[in-house]
């Protein structure tokens, strides 16, 4: 298991087995394992959390998605659609988390 800083000091990056979880405070507020998203409960508890939830997401879901498919609606300006096609079957929500 590797433990890092995400970002801020209160924002911790963990790295278990090849699943990513990302932690606020004492708070997991996601994971990621083999491609698909799981949200914890305090996923939205502040702006701040949510600011470092979307860094997570960036950092270690979006690049594992990005097929042609993806890259012509962002080359396109569709972002709404790129969003659609990346997240469609991907998060998850699990108040244990």
């Amino acid at each position: 298991m590797k433990v890092e800083q995400f970002y801020n000091k209160n924002q911790f990056l963990i790295i278990d087995k090849g699943v990513k979880y990302f932690q606020s405070y004492d708070s997991m507020i996601a994971k990621i394992e083999h491609g698909t998203l799981t949200l914890g409960m305090d996923w939205d508890y502040s702006k701040t959390t949510l600011k470092h939830l979307y860094l997570f997401i960036n950092d270690y879901l979006l690049k594992y998605f990005i097929d042609e498919k993806i890259e012509k609606a962002m080359k396109s300006n569709n972002k709404r659609k790129a969003i659609e096609l990346l997240l469609n079957n991907h998060i998850y929500y699990d108040e244990c988390l």
